[in-house]
């Protein structure tokens, strides 16, 4: 033991200095360090094991990318602010994030100017979304420019639910 510790234990007393010499006599040797359950593997199988893992992570890339949105759901989304129903509505503040916006600025203007078309008092999600907007120097759409885009939707579309 160290000169520090000598004195430390004869300030304790003699009490202390036998629970020490107990400790002292259960020491044990350190081990050998592992070498662990895949430094076993021989380097062939490192291969093979990153091999497989490539192969399944980019089977998994592969697929997410062909599942992408469906058209019909992308379109949705897109013309929703269009349509007068209850359905589209639901649908529309269904997909509003928590800061106010939906995907994008685009998508925002016209959903918001279509909350607005809704009629009522404002609500809560109208307020959300003119909050993103002013926080983005925008502001959302009149009813004139939110009518010209069903126009252009339902002619480019064929669309005849735009209700606009």
């Amino acid at each position: 033991m160290t000169k520090d510790l000598e004195e430390t234990l004869s300030e304790l007393g003699a009490g202390y200095r036998e629970v020490v010499e107990r400790l002292r006599a259960c020491e044990v040797a350190p081990r050998a360090p592992s070498r662990g359950r895949w430094r076993r593997l021989a380097p062939p199988a490192y291969l093979a094991a990153a091999s497989v893992a490539a192969a399944l992570l980019g089977s998994a890339w592969l697929f997410s990318a062909r599942r992408g949105p469906a058209q019909g759901d992308a379109r949705r989304a897109y013309t929703a602010a269009y349509e007068r129903d209850g359905a589209a509505l639901a649908a529309m503040l269904a997909s509003q994030r928590a800061d106010g916006s939906w995907a994008n600025d685009f998508l925002t203007l016209q959903n918001a100017a279509a909350l607005r078309a809704a009629g009522g008092k404002p609500s809560v999600a109208y307020k959300k979304a003119v909050r993103y907007l002013r926080s983005r120097g925008l502001n959302p759409l009149t009813e004139d420019e939110l009518r010209l885009r069903a126009a252009a939707a339902s002619s480019i579309a064929g669309n005849s639910r735009a209700r606009y």
